[in-house]
């Protein structure tokens, strides 16, 4: 068993022009949130940077070529916007037709409190938001962390995800699967396991439940974006990796993809755009 699949997040179509419409005074207030909004000497329209750069990070991926992309969350800034979904479809479609790209949604996908309405929408376009698959004996498992993050409106979603989970993992295991990985969009925490609730991660309340059941099966490593940055944390020996945006960068490092290698352990290396190889040995 030795291959490698390429992480990617947040393309989140339509975000560079959200931005540009900031006043200096909003910039600043999101620094202080320590998202590090730029000020746009214009404003702009449309999304032509987002197009720019997914083009790049799918073409990327054609030259590495490898086992499956994972995109984890925030694809549109407004899904009610058809003309972003069209064109994130519309660029997705040039990866080549033996790349297979798995989902997961964002909260920007489906909102910060995922409603019964946003949800049948989001698993309309994009399939189911909780789910698994394998490769190469090992498992990987997909779930909606929006619903992890403010479950109010869809209290029955939040139990299913927890039963899903449980079930999933103990399958996985029972079938001997080598590694284990999680992808989700909000990240559990971004410190350690007892970080402070924040927007930035998932709530204590229900981060405890899912780190113990991740625990419980030996899960290997956890990939998530939201942060449009990266970062990397450890909980004993599970890795918690914040992959940066594939679009609007909000920290120094810029947009980008991340390989992972999967050969008796998990590795793996963040990379610019500009910077994706033409080709990857493992």
């Amino acid at each position: 068993m030795s291959f490698f699949f390429v992480q990617m997040t947040d393309p989140q179509f339509g975000m560079f022009a959200f931005f540009s419409e900031l006043t200096e005074d909003e910039v600043e207030e999101y620094r202080r949130r320590e998202l590090f909004a730029r000020h746009a000497p214009e404003k702009v329209t449309g999304f032509a940077d987002e197009t720019r750069l997914y083009t790049q990070a799918i073409e990327g991926a054609n030259r590495l070529k490898p086992a499956f992309v994972v995109m984890c969350g925030d694809m549109v800034q407004n899904p009610n916007d058809q003309s972003q979904v069209d064109e994130l479809f519309r660029i997705t479609a040039l990866l080549d037709d033996d790349i297979d790209i798995h989902w997961a949604p964002g909260n920007a996908d489906v909102g910060n409190a995922p409603t019964p309405e946003s949800l049948a929408l989001y698993r309309e376009r994009f399939g189911p938001d909780n789910y698994s698959f394998e490769h190469d004996g090992c498992h990987f498992t997909v779930i909606n962390s929006s619903v992890c993050f403010n479950p109010k409106n869809v209290p029955d979603e939040w139990e299913s995800l927890v039963r899903f989970l449980s079930d999933d993992l103990s399958k996985a295991r029972a079938n001997g699967c080598d590694d284990v990985i999680l992808f989700a969009h909000h990240p559990l925490f971004l410190e350690d396991a007892d970080d402070a609730d924040s927007g930035f991660v998932i709530p204590r309340e229900r981060r405890r439940v899912i780190l113990d059941i991740l625990h419980g099966h030996e899960v290997s490593a956890v990939f998530a974006g939201h942060w449009h940055r990266n970062n990397y944390a450890e909980d004993g020996n599970l890795q918690m990796v914040v992959t940066g945006a594939i679009g609007y960068p909000l920290g120094d490092d810029p947009s980008g993809l991340r390989v992972v290698k999967v050969d008796s352990g998990v590795t793996h290396r963040y990379y610019a755009m500009d910077h994706i190889p033409d080709s990857l040995e493992l």
